[in-house]
């Protein structure tokens, strides 16, 4: 199922910047997936067909592959990634672990 109109996955999405993000995409018209840890129950956005909402920790692997899931499947493409959500430790980017993302989860 291919589409023209370009999509967006923005992480960290239910407030803030992400959730302002969300809706600057909407109104130019493209297709969303928008993530947090309870977004449907946060629920920020009216309900719309261009709008998917994945519920997870974006430090967990499966719940990244459900998120690019949903939007291939549901809107066909994926043209923007925004990965809004995270936590900060000082250093370089490429010298992380997903072991040390998992040590400072919320979740463990």
């Amino acid at each position: 199922m291919g589409s023209t109109q370009k999509a967006a996955i923005v992480t960290g999405a239910s407030q803030g910047i992400g959730a302002g993000l969300v809706e600057a995409f909407l109104q130019r018209g493209y297709n969303i997936v928008a993530s947090s840890r309870n977004i449907s129950k946060a629920s920020p956005f009216p309900a719309a067909a261009n709008l998917a909402l994945v519920d997870g920790d974006i430090g967990d692997p499966k719940t990244a592959a459900k998120i690019v899931d949903t939007a291939v499947s549901r809107f066909g493409r994926v043209d923007v990634l925004i990965n809004n959500a995270g936590i900060f430790i000082p250093k370089l980017f490429t010298d992380y672990t997903i072991e040390e993302s998992m040590r400072w989860s919320p979740r463990r």
